[in-house]
């Protein structure tokens, strides 16, 4: 029978149209990797023989590629339409309940997590269900929340607030993994945290739902440090040159940004990849390192044309930070909806009733490993720099370090009811 969950108005987690995406999205995913997987053996098998009778030899070689790398497409397949008939369940069966949430580094293997249940307080330790390029798809923070939809005997699906981006979790099998965890959970403040909000449908209209937001910036302020967690106050273990004196390049969030480090070592084993079947591999009749160099160089152009495009960016956020007139703002600090966070910038000068003036959503500060270290405190002052064009170019600075902007510095109009609704979602009381 479906469960629901005071305060959710939703009777699944399939009520809501992001997660009924999100569901359709990984089954269509799942069976691209199968088909692909199916549709490398055939061609490979059906090419092959008449290519080795005809002597071509790269044919050959590629029908042994798909031969060799379809049955491993096949089985990525056969596994994410295992994980999305489980996911189909799990949300079909489950409403969305948001939870505290800590993660639990793993010494080797999927990561895990520790929900604690809004309702009646019970630790829940769970073990992730995915390939590791989605991971980060379990780590709560910065808001230390995920939602849950599932049986804590039988698992479920976590997903970051939202409930778009879907993860197959089950039971912490081992008894002692599940106590050394909740311990773990426990020390790191689980137990004391606040009930965080539920998500909601539109059960009334946005207009309705927003209509009793209190945006001041004592409203804000005060919800910025219940979403703070322990550690935020913006001290990096490890700090980076001084923007102002080295090439943007030598900035490692604007190198990551740029995608220029991805193309130059495409382009480089490229290089070498079809150097060595030149001199080496093509009187072999060995075609496997000119497949490979093609791929590579398919990948260095992909990521050459995404960098024309972010360099221009990137130069221009590295002028923005070097700017010699810095503009004095108020800030509130709220987690983005993905892994970012939003700056709510208001007057330097002013009282705790003024009303935002603008928004800046910002990278995490750390490292990939410790992406929230260095986190500035959630409320404070800041200086901006750079170009206040009709589309500004500014860069944060706290604390004598620059924040580098994730999307363009937006001025906030009150008066539309978008904004209003995206300060609601943010504020976790609106329809997200």
């Amino acid at each position: 029978m479906p469960d629901t969950h005071p305060g959710t108005h939703m009777t699944t987690a399939l009520a809501l149209p992001a997660t009924t995406r999100a569901v359709a999205g990984h089954r269509r995913r799942a069976w691209g990797w199968l088909g692909t997987g199916i549709t490398a053996v055939v061609v490979g098998l059906a090419v092959g023989p008449g290519a080795d009778e005809a002597g071509i030899g790269w044919l050959r070689a590629l029908a042994v590629f798909c031969v060799g790398c379809g049955p491993v497409a096949g089985a990525v397949g056969v596994a994410a339409l295992v994980n999305s008939r489980h996911i189909g369940r799990a949300v079909a069966a489950h409403a969305w309940t948001a939870c505290s949430a800590v993660a639990i580094p793993p010494r080797q293997g999927p990561p895990r997590v520790v929900l604690r249940h809004p309702a009646d307080g019970s630790l829940i330790p769970l073990s992730v269900c995915t390939v590791a390029s989605r991971y980060h798809l379990a780590n709560p923070e910065p808001r230390g929340v995920l939602w849950w939809a599932g049986d804590p005997r039988t698992g479920g699906v976590i997903a970051p607030p939202g409930g778009k981006r879907l993860v197959r979790v089950r039971p912490t099998r081992s008894d002692q993994v599940r106590r050394r965890d909740a311990e773990a959970a426990v020390r790191h403040g689980l137990l004391t945290r606040p009930a965080p909000p539920q998500p909601q449908l539109a059960m009334l209209e946005p207009a309705d739902q927003a209509q009793d937001l209190k945006l001041s910036y004592a409203a804000l302020s005060e919800a910025a440090r219940r979403f703070s967690r322990p550690g935020t106050d913006g001290h990096l273990a490890r700090k980076g040159p001084d923007v102002r004196s080295v090439p943007w390049w030598r900035v490692r969030v604007l190198l990551e940004i740029s995608q220029v480090q991805p193309a130059a070592v495409n382009a480089m084993l490229a290089a070498v990849l079809l150097l060595l079947w030149w001199l080496w591999a093509k009187d072999l009749q060995n075609h496997i390192p000119l497949l490979a160099g093609i791929l590579s160089a398919g990948c260095a152009l992909r990521f050459g044309l995404l960098a024309l495009r972010t360099v221009p960016v990137v130069k221009a956020l590295h002028r923005a930070a070097r700017a010699p007139a810095p503009v004095p703002k108020r800030y509130v600090l709220l987690p983005g909806f993905d892994d970012g966070l939003v700056l709510v910038l208001f007057p330097a000068h002013g009282g705790p009733e003024d009303l935002p003036e603008a928004t800046l959503e910002i990278n995490p500060p750390g490292d990939p490993k410790h992406r929230w270290q260095g986190t500035p405190p959630p409320v404070g002052t800041l200086e901006l720099r750079g170009w206040w064009d009709s589309v500004p170019t500014v860069v944060p600075w706290i604390d004598g370090r620059p924040l580098w902007p994730r999307y363009p510095y937006e001025r906030v109009n009150l008066d539309d009811q978008r904004e209003r609704d995206h300060f609601a979602a943010l504020l976790g009381r609106g329809q997200l």
